[in-house]
């Protein structure tokens, strides 16, 4: 029969889960400052492109800035980070769910000691379950990200030249 985890042994999970969410946070704050970087850069590429007679001078700042994000900003990083953090808030809860299930269908199964929590089988099947979900929420962003993917900054240009023509 498999014993109890000890208050050490919590105690430690829960440093690393800690750490874990302190580190999706800091993740976070880098990826915010890129899109800040992004939309900050937007006006010096459109004064140099209207300087360099690719676009002309109707193209409004704003208009560019929001066309610009949309081609250019970290979208494929985000949809990761989302993806992450996700998985992050939602480890404990999962975890909950899963050995709830997994305890009810042990004793209704009549408590048989190959299938208790903390054994191999059990530590494998969580494993599953947890990847199974990683899997079909990639799955899903990516889907997401390439269906409303947005044109590259060539074809942008090429549309508001055409645009303000």
């Amino acid at each position: 029969m498999a014993s109890a985890p000890n208050p050490e042994s919590k105690l430690r999970c829960m440093y690393v889960y800690v750490a874990l969410v302190i580190a999706v946070a800091a993740w976070g704050a880098v990826l915010a400052l890129r899109w800040k970087k992004a939309k900050d850069f937007a006006p010096e590429l459109l004064k140099t492109r209207k300087e360099s007679g690719e676009l002309p001078d109707a193209v409004k700042e704003d208009e560019f800035t929001d066309l610009y994000l949309r081609a250019e900003g970290p979208r494929a990083s985000t949809y990761i980070y989302a993806c992450a953090a996700f998985m992050t808030v939602s480890l404990a809860p999962l975890s909950t769910v899963f050995n709830t299930v997994w305890e009810t269908l042990w004793t209704l199964s009549g408590k048989s000691p190959v299938f208790e929590q903390g054994t191999l089988i059990h530590t494998f099947s969580f494993f599953l379950a947890v990847m199974g979900i990683a899997i079909a929420l990639l799955a899903a962003a990516l889907h997401r990200y390439y269906t409303l993917m947005p044109p590259n900054l060539k074809q942008v240009i090429r549309n508001l030249r055409e645009a303000h023509s």
